[in-house]
């Protein structure tokens, strides 16, 4: 058994196994994952609803969800799985003038990336 390694990532949920596969993809090193569960996404990562919402105040959180939908959409390609990707939508309800104009500047904002 070897003592020593590149990376040690603690966790194999979504974001563990992800830096993972990254790292190996990069020719990083040695690189250890550890979990506490006896399978992998078994922790919090299958809880989670598993939603991508693009609309948000901030345009880090717009970017960063569009380019999950695009890893998504590429994922089979890159990594063999097929995700099980399935774009379906997403409802917000606005009750008041002002929280329609609030959710415009964030298409808005949305369109112009």
């Amino acid at each position: 058994m070897q003592s020593h390694a590149d990376a040690v990532i603690i966790g194999g949920g979504i974001i563990g196994a992800a830096v993972a596969f990254y790292l190996t993809q990069e020719r990083f090193g040695r690189i250890v994952l550890v979990e506490k569960e006896p399978v992998l996404g078994a922790g919090s990562t299958s809880k989670a609803a598993g939603g991508i919402r693009a609309q948000f105040a901030s345009e880090i959180n717009v970017r960063m969800s569009m380019l999950s939908e695009e890893k998504f959409r590429h994922f089979k390609e890159e990594t063999g799985s097929d995700a099980l990707f399935d774009q379906v939508g997403y409802m917000f309800l606005l009750a008041t003038d002002e929280e329609v104009a609030t959710f415009q500047r964030m298409v808005d904002m949305q369109r112009r990336l």
